[in-house]
């Protein structure tokens, strides 16, 4: 038995595709120190069990936009929102000019505040980050281009250039970066000394997720606010018992009491917002025995 996901030919807006296509993604696998590991047969099976428990995580994208907007019309890119008064954007000279202000932009497993505004809105994983119109990088292009992001590519200098080559090498369809997070949990798991959950660190831990085009209202559950512990915590307690992982703010109370630190009231632990933790470690504990069987 074999991860074998058959891909899909990957649809990039008409700018990046000056840049990379469809093979080369495929190809930036071998970027990916995870794909270097050759899981064994009962590995496979653990890792199929993995990427099943995580594709069971929401997207989320959070918004400064009015709720009611995205209820009506989905989730739209920045090319569909000039015009509009009802949007903010940090979209850059950079981005236009590789085509990102077509994309709709997510984050996996990031149920809590950022900077992107005050309501976070799930979305459904398999149908957007599976599809062929998504692809993922491990940070956003201004953390690799940030002195370059008022610059168009045709005017980047050598040295702009060699850090988007940089960037461009590690984009990757939904479908493989859903195996790079697999490998990467479960790899983290047998080696760790505490199993009961993997610890999502940030909010970009898990990749920004880019979506070719809109997403349908369809595909999107009822808006969060952020500031409403009513609303978060059930979440982070679900991610926690049945997707077997630690939202950054239950990771950084966990961190701080390991250490002897005291936590900030933001970051809970798992009994404080009623979270089972043995409900995930069984969960590992049962991915982790099919993996070492012989």
């Amino acid at each position: 038995m074999t991860m074998n996901h058959v891909p899909s030919k990957i649809v990039l807006s008409p700018e990046l595709e000056q840049f990379a296509d469809s093979d080369k993604i495929s190809a930036n696998k071998g970027n990916y120190r995870e794909f270097d590991w050759n899981p064994d047969v009962h590995e496979q099976r653990a890792l199929e069990r993995v990427r099943e428990m995580l594709l069971g995580i929401n997207l989320s994208h959070a918004t400064a936009s009015e709720p009611d907007s995205i209820r009506r019309d989905g989730i739209l890119p920045f090319d569909n929102l000039v015009g509009k008064c009802d949007w903010r954007s940090q979209t850059h000279v950079l981005d236009e000019s590789l085509g990102l202000h077509r994309y709709t932009f997510f984050h996996w497993g990031a149920f809590h505040p950022t900077q992107n505004g005050r309501f976070i809105f799930p979305v459904d994983t398999r149908e957007v980050l599976l599809s062929p119109n998504t692809i993922v990088t491990p940070h956003y292009i201004n953390a690799t281009m940030f002195s370059y992001m008022g610059t168009s590519t045709n005017l980047l200098d050598e040295g702009g250039r060699e850090r988007l080559d940089g960037y461009l090498d590690t984009i990757l369809s939904g479908s493989d970066w859903v195996d790079v997070i697999a490998r990467r949990s479960l790899r983290y798991m047998q080696r760790a000394s505490s199993r009961d959950s993997y610890p999502i660190k940030n909010h970009v831990d898990m990749g920004e997720i880019k979506h070719l085009g809109a997403v349908s209202p369809r595909l999107i559950g009822e808006p969060i606010d952020i500031y409403d512990e009513q609303a978060m915590h059930p979440i982070w307690r679900s991610m926690i018992e049945n997707d077997g992982v630690t939202v950054s703010y239950v990771t950084n109370a966990l961190n701080a009491v390991e250490r002897g630190f005291s936590k900030s009231d933001k970051d809970k632990l798992p009994h404080e917002i009623g979270a089972d933790s043995k409900k995930s470690r069984k969960l590992w504990q049962e991915i982790l025995n099919i993996a070492q069987k012989s």
